[in-house]
């Protein structure tokens, strides 16, 4: 943005050279051509400082939640990354989706590595793989077509990613009952 308003403040200048040099030597009458090039010079700067404000603009309406814009069939579901690109989703999201009973005790007892706690309100999260653990004990039919969805959409995309940057964490099994 300051390069476009260095653009904008440089072209002024010339501008207003050009204008008081052409009224000093051709008069009152000049000034009448010499408007134009104003508008010529500086159209294409104040459109793309236009354009940079609605784009900052953008990003700092959008700032606190990149990258956890995920949804179900229409409700919101909050998704934390963390610096091992696992994600973590946010119980009560999940709880208002599938309706699963577990409380947050239980749920940090059996999936101790899968349970974190984000945010001021330290609301808990369940890691993905975690989650899909424990979506696959449940034997509805909404926290099935969950389980698939977060599986697409949530913890196949970040395992691909993982592999892609090389982040190699450490695996936690999930699946087996003791």
């Amino acid at each position: 943005m300051i390069r476009v308003v260095a653009s904008i403040a440089l072209r002024l200048a010339g501008c207003v050279a050009i204008a008081w040099a052409a009224k000093r030597w051709l008069g009152n009458v000049a000034m009448v051509t010499v408007l134009p090039i104003f508008g010529i010079a500086l159209a294409k700067p104040i459109i793309e400082l236009a354009s940079e404000i609605g784009q900052a603009m953008k990003r700092a309406h959008w700032r606190d939640v990149e990258g956890q814009r995920f949804a179900f069939r229409g409700q919101p579901v909050s998704v934390v990354s963390d610096a091992d690109k696992r994600r973590w989703v946010r119980l009560a999201d999940v709880r208002a989706i599938a309706g699963f009973t577990a409380s947050e005790g239980a749920l940090e007892l059996t999936y101790p590595g899968g349970t974190r706690r984000f945010a001021k309100a330290a609301e808990l999260h369940l890691s993905d793989e975690a989650l899909l653990a424990h979506l696959r004990k449940e034997r509805s039919p909404d926290a099935m077509r969950l389980a698939t969805w977060v599986e697409r959409e949530i913890a196949f995309p970040a395992r691909r990613e993982r592999e892609r940057l090389g982040i190699h964490a450490e695996a936690v099994d999930f699946h087996r009952s003791d």
